[in-house]
């Protein structure tokens, strides 16, 4: 009895140790069933599922180029641009001219993609233009760099009135693009510092015009477009007068799309008073950075 009394309880003390022990291992993470991830966490790692860019067109390059040579006010650093990052250019360029439009996937990707292609080269055929003191225009003799088929865009040789005249006006009948695309003006829309891109396209549209209607200034210092309370006028830029057809035809159509989008103390001011417009003489001394 005494015998196996002692080998009983041997055994029931073994059994006890071999389960400390397996509970103690469990605990440092030396079991082999502990499947929680390193750190104690518990819980194995997600990974994020990669962005799909089908029918996305990689404006990279041209975003890269903008937010090393272009201020915040949309001042160019030609010069420099010029120096070190010309091959760059001709490089986004190549891109464009072998882009297949009919390839991205929705209108904002198109509507994106012409207007980076309308700056991009607009900014090429002013470096050709040994980057003049004013913006190259000519109507008869001379050069217009507006009229000009220069450059390969979307398979076609196309100039930068085939684009905004041809293409995105006529087409997509947003007038926001008046203050996105930039003809290299003192007067024009500021350049903005990274490129426009299909998935946020709506919301840089409608930061360019507010920061068009209410901030902008020339080189000169003076606004683009301003409201004059104590004449009742705003005075706005030439480009309305332009293109008031894309604005309702009137200057009360003009005046609505300014209401979209200036401060709301001065929209309430329009609202509430008879608010006459006139336009701004346009000042055409290249977007330079001083």
């Amino acid at each position: 009895m005494n015998t196996s009394y002692t080998l009983l309880v041997a055994a029931i003390l073994g059994l006890s140790l071999a389960g400390s022990a397996s509970c103690r291992a469990d605990e440092n993470g030396e079991g082999g069933t502990n499947t929680g991830a390193v750190g104690g966490s518990g819980e194995d790692a997600v990974e994020k599922p990669e962005e799909d860019t089908t029918g996305r067109f990689d404006h990279g390059r041209w975003d890269r180029l903008l937010a090393r040579h272009v201020t915040r006010e949309g001042w160019v650093d030609y010069a420099g641009l010029r120096r070190r990052d010309a091959k760059e250019l001709q490089a986004y360029l190549d891109e464009l001219a072998r882009a297949d439009i009919e390839d991205l996937r929705d209108d904002d990707e198109r509507k994106a993609f012409w207007i980076n292609a309308y700056n991009a080269v607009c900014v090429r055929k002013l470096l050709d233009n040994d980057i003049p003191k004013s913006v190259p225009k000519a109507l008869f003799f001379g050069t217009n760099i507006f009229e000009e088929r220069t450059y390969t865009i979307a398979g076609e040789k196309r100039s930068l009135d085939d684009i905004e005249h041809g293409i995105l006006r006529p087409k997509f009948r947003d007038n926001r693009v008046h203050a996105v695309l930039v003809c290299g003006a003192s007067s024009c829309p500021r350049l903005r510092t990274e490129a426009y891109v299909g998935r946020k396209l709506d919301a840089q549209l409608d930061e360019e015009c507010r920061s068009w209607i209410n901030d902008e200034k020339t080189l000169d210092g003076e606004r683009k477009n301003f409201l004059d309370r104590r004449r009742a006028t705003f005075h706005g830029s030439k480009i309305f007068s332009w293109y008031k057809e894309d604005f309702g035809g009137t200057d009360a159509g003009v005046l609505e799309f300014v209401k979209r989008f200036i401060d709301a103390s001065d929209r309430e001011f329009i609202e509430k008073n008879d608010v006459r417009v006139k336009f701004l003489d346009y000042d055409w001394t290249l977007n330079r950075q001083k």
